[in-house]
C-alpha cells in the first residue's frame, strides 16, 4: 500500500526543472517518479532518495531523519545512491537505462534518468501467468550480454540481475537497470573504498558474493546471476540454492522438456559452483551460442567442490565512481588476488626437504631389504648343513 505522505505532490517542481507527474514504485531506498522537463516538454523517470524506516517527509517536500541516531547512516547511503547514478552515467549502451542529470535539494538527492515505456520481465511472467518460451528467452540474452560486455569493460560487476532488473519495451528492447548493489574496480585493480559489503538476492548471487568476499568478486558473479535469470524465465521456479548447485549439480535443475539440451547446458556451465569453471567473459558466452556447441565444461563441471578463480580482478566499493576526489587506495600484495587450484603450489624448500627424506627412506628400505636377505640365506645353509650331518651320521 502506497503511503502518500512519504510521496512528492503530484505537480511538485524540482531543480526549477522537472515536474512531478505520476507515482511509478518505492523500495527500501528511494521512490521512482515520472516527471516531465518543462524546458521542453519531454517525460524522464526521477529516482529519489528515501530509506524507509529512517526518512520522514517534513511539509511537502523535505525529507529528514526520524531518528538522529540514524543521520551518519542516511548520509553514507545517500553518497552511495549518488555514486550509482554517477556510475550508470559513465555506461553508454542502448540496453542500460541512461542517466541524464543528479541534483541535490529538499535534504536529499535526485537523479533523472530514461522513462521506460515497458515492463520487467518478471512483470511479464505474472502478467502472462507462464515462464517465457525459449524463443523469448533467446531473443532477450544476446541484448543483455551487449549490456553486460559494456558494464565489465568499465570494470564494473552488476551484482543483481534478476528478471525484476530487466525491463523491456513495447519493441522488444531489453534494457538492465538497478545498480544500486554494483562494485567498480579501478585500472589497476585496487580498492578505492573502505566498505567491502556485498548485497545480494537470494538465488541469484553464488557463494563468492554471498560469502561477502569482495576479491573473489568478478565478472563471473554477474554470469551465475545470468544463469539463475535464465533459468527462473524457462521455468518461472526459483533458482536452487548454491548450496543444491555443488551437491547436486546438473541434478539440481529442473528444467520442462520444452527447453533444449543447448540451453540447459548452457544454464547449468553459467551456474556453476566453481567461479574459475563459469565463463570468464561474455564472449565466451557468445562463442558458445554461436557456435551451438558446449564449450569445455558446462556439463561435467558442476557437481565439483567450489574453487577460486585462478586470477580473478579485485573490485572495488561504491567509493570511487566519479572518482575526482578520493585517492584509490592499492594493495601492496598483488598475490592477494591471484588464485591457484588447490595443491597447485608447490614451496621449493619443502619440496627440498621432501626429496631428502624419500631418498633416506629408501636407502633404509634398501639396506632393511639386504639384511633379511643374509638371514634368509644363513638360514637355509643351516638346514642345508644339518641336513647332510644326519644323512652321514645316519
Amino acid at each position: 500500500m502506497i503511503e502518500q505522505r512519504t510521496m512528492l505532490p503530484i505537480g511538485t517542481i524540482l531543480h526549477g526543472t522537472y515536474r512531478v507527474e505520476e507515482y511509478l514504485s518505492s523500495g527500501g531506498f528511494g521512490n521512482t517518479y515520472v516527471v516531465t522537463n518543462v524546458q521542453f516538454d519531454e517525460a524522464y523517470a526521477m529516482k529519489e532518495f528515501f530509506m524507509k524506516g529512517v526518512s520522514q517527509r517534513e511539509g511537502q517536500t523535505t525529507v529528514s531523519v526520524s531518528n538522529a541516531d540514524n543521520q551518519q547512516q542516511f548520509e553514507a547511503q545517500r553518497e552511495k545512491f549518488k555514486k550509482e547514478a554517477r556510475r550508470l552515467r559513465k555506461l553508454q549502451n542502448s540496453h542500460i537505462v541512461h542517466v541524464h542529470d543528479l541534483f541535490e535539494e529538499n535534504g536529499t538527492a535526485y537523479y533523472v534518468m530514461d522513462l521506460l515505456d515497458g515492463e520487467s520481465l518478471s512483470a511479464r511472467m505474472k502478467r502472462l501467468k507462464r515462464p517465457l518460451t525459449e524463443q523469448e528467452v533467446r531473443a532477450v540474452l544476446p541484448q543483455v550480454l551487449g549490456a553486460l560486455k559494456e558494464v565489465h569493460a568499465q570494470q564494473i560487476w552488476h551484482l543483481d540481475l534478476k528478471p525484476g532488473n530487466i525491463m523491456t519495451d513495447h519493441q522488444g528492447r531489453a534494457v538492465l537497470i538497478d545498480f544500486g548493489a554494483s562494485k567498480q574496480m579501478d585500472a589497476s585493480q585496487g580498492y578505492t573504498g573502505t566498505s567491502t559489503a556485498l548485497c545480494y538476492t537470494p538465488g541469484y548471487a553464488p557463494s563468492e558474493q554471498i560469502d561477502g568476499n569482495i576479491k573473489r568478486i568478478g565478472p563471473w558473479t554477474d554470469f551465475y546471476a545470468l544463469g539463475a535469470t535464465l533459468y527462473n524465465l524457462l521455468s518461472n521456479q526459483q533458482p536452487p540454492s548454491t548450496s543444491d548447485v555443488m551437491m547436486e549439480g546438473a541434478d539440481a535443475f529442473q528444467f520442462p522438456a520444452s527447453v533444449s539440451s543447448e540451453m540447459q547446458q548452457l544454464v547449468v556451465w553459467l551456474m556453476n559452483a566453481r567461479p574459475a569453471s563459469r565463463p570468464q567473459s561474455v564472449e565466451e558466452i557468445e562463442q558458445q551460442l554461436n557456435l551451438g556447441q558446449p564449450a569445455a565444461g558446462p556439463e561435467s563441471a558442476v557437481a565439483e567442490e567450489p574453487a577460486l578463480p585462478e586470477e580473478p580482478a579485485a573490485a572495488e566499493e561504491e567509493e570511487t565512481v566519479g572518482g575526482e576526489d578520493e585517492e584509490p587506495v592499492y594493495v601492496e600484495d598483488e598475490s592477494a588476488y591471484k588464485y591457484t587450484e588447490p595443491g597447485e603450489y608447490v614451496d621449493e624448500e619443502e619440496e627440498e626437504e621432501g626429496k631428502a627424506w624419500r631418498e633416506k627412506m629408501t636407502n633404509s628400505n634398501n639396506t632393511a631389504v639386504q639384511i633379511i636377505a643374509v638371514v634368509a640365506l644363513g638360514l637355509i645353509l643351516m638346514m642345508l648343513i644339518r641336513a647332510v650331518m644326519e644323512f652321514l651320521l645316519g
